[in-house]
């Protein structure tokens, strides 16, 4: 009797904790409406590898090339990891394999939105040919770069160059575009050997070449070399640049030692000019000592760098990218005025970045690309960092490769910050008009402050109205 009495107990105590039909009404109301305005509020792209208009052209005058699904697929994106083919009998394959994988899903969604595939289906034999034949089509509309980024509401978008010449800030009819360089290439990693693969790409035996060819210099010692960073990043910023990038987690640990004594540096350069290659230790100091230099000039100009941590690509060491080895850069003091960006969140290191941001003003936690390799892990860290981290640290771009997984990857996390944003409304721990209000500073407004934007927005050409910031 007693057991039983228990039990009644628990079936009404289940059955008032249970959500009602009206109740989940609700709920989807609370996202709906979010989600609506979200999808107004333009967008800062703040870290893409989209062609420029230029050389995407370029690869559509070539009347053999077809722009279709497995050349999407496979060549363009990093879907092509999972999703490789020469053609569509291969990628059919692959894709009975990966058509799950997050790298897929949001170009799918761009293949739904774009060109016309049936919401309800996956890619196959009954459409395949249809899909690729309208998008061969529109990629040699002169205006289709221009239209997509208009559909996806993105108004600025900073692009990721090697060359900090290799674009002068340029607009689209809604959307502008500028640079942020790379600085490991030509001058972080000057030391290191090219491959064989580089060396008959480039036409040059050493790295150090390609430095001096594309400035147009000869480098006879260490001082050409830091009166070559001296001179270039600002010019780089007085030319339209808005940021430096640093990929050196691909290479090496983030732990760059603020300490390394010139002559050391210098003896290592004196080698990197005779054209020698240096012992892995001696380059690791000369890196160390390169990456302080270009910290303590952009410390002087008070400008941001991003720096690659957390997910890896291919054959590669995780611990590498772990962004808590940017810890002691940021705790070290004389880098104050340098704004941080920890990209990627970090991910697999999320609360590890999340707690290390929030500490310093001058870090901020950009979640670009997690959208694209997993939404579930993308939708933990938002909630999570929004909690956490003063509303101007978070930002959320797309790391794309091309405009198709662009549009796919803003529709993405447009969903995801309605869903985690409606999630806090309904716990009563937002209200709506402050989950708006947070979901355009991480969209649009900490980027526009953080990169200078608001300076180079002053000068686009009016927008016809279609996006206002």
């Amino acid at each position: 009797m007693q057991l039983l009495r228990r039990s009644i107990r628990f079936s009404v105590i289940l059955l008032v904790a249970l959500p009602t039909g009206s109740t989940q009404a609700k709920d989807d109301g609370v996202l709906n409406r979010l989600l609506e305005e979200i999808e107004k509020i333009p967008m800062v792209d703040t870290h893409s590898h989209v062609p420029l208009p230029g050389s995407d052209a370029e690869t559509i005058k070539d009347p053999n090339f077809h722009y279709d699904v497995p050349w999407l697929l496979g060549s363009t994106t990093y879907a092509g990891e999972f999703l490789y083919g020469k053609d569509w009998p291969e990628t059919k394959k692959m894709l009975e394999i990966n058509a799950q994988h997050g790298y897929y899903r949001p170009i799918r969604q761009a293949l739904v939105d774009l060109y016309g595939l049936n919401p309800e289906e996956e890619l196959g034999d009954g459409n395949v040919k249809t899909i690729s034949e309208r998008m061969d089509a529109k990629r040699r509309d002169a205006n289709w770069y221009g239209d997509v980024y208009q559909r996806a509401r993105v108004q600025h978008v900073i692009t990721i160059e090697e060359h900090p010449d290799a674009l002068s800030d340029i607009h689209l009819p809604d959307t502008r575009i500028s640079p942020m360089w790379n600085v490991d290439f030509e001058i972080v990693f000057v030391a290191t050997p090219l491959n064989g693969k580089e060396q008959k790409t480039t036409g040059f035996r050493h790295r150090i070449e390609q430095t001096e060819k594309h400035f147009g210099i000869r480098l006879h010692s260490l001082t050409d070399m830091e009166a070559l960073i001296d001179r270039e990043i600002p010019r780089f910023f007085e030319r339209g640049g808005v940021g430096l990038k640093s990929t050196s987690a691909y290479f090496r640990p983030l732990n760059f030692d603020t300490k390394v004594p010139r002559m050391v540096a210098e003896e290592v350069f004196a080698e990197v000019v005779a054209r020698k290659t240096p012992s892995e230790n001696k380059r690791r100091h000369l890196e160390d000592y390169l990456m302080t230099r270009i910290l303590k000039k952009l410390n002087e100009l008070k400008r941001p760098i991003q720096f690659h941590t957390g997910n890896q690509q291919s054959w590669n060491l995780v611990a590498n990218s772990n962004p808590l080895e940017l810890n002691k850069l940021l705790y070290d003091g004389q880098f104050s005025d340098v704004k941080f960006v920890i990209m990627h969140g970090g991910y697999p290191y999320t609360q590890e970045a999340i707690t290390m941001v929030r500490y310093f003003p001058n870090a901020y936690l950009d979640l670009a690309w997690m959208a694209l390799f997993s939404p579930a892990a993308a939708k933990a860290a938002l909630a999570d960092a929004i909690d956490m981290l003063d509303g101007r640290q978070l930002m959320f771009g797309t790391d794309s490769a091309n405009l198709e997984e662009m549009y796919g990857t803003v529709k993405f996390t447009r969903r995801i910050l309605a869903e985690v944003l409606a999630e806090k409304v309904e716990r009563g721990f937002l209200t709506e008009k402050v989950a708006l209000q947070t979901a355009r500073r991480i969209l649009y407004t900490n980027a526009i402050e953080l990169y200078g934007l608001e300076k180079l927005q002053a000068t686009t050409p009016k927008n016809n109205g279609l996006l206002r910031p």
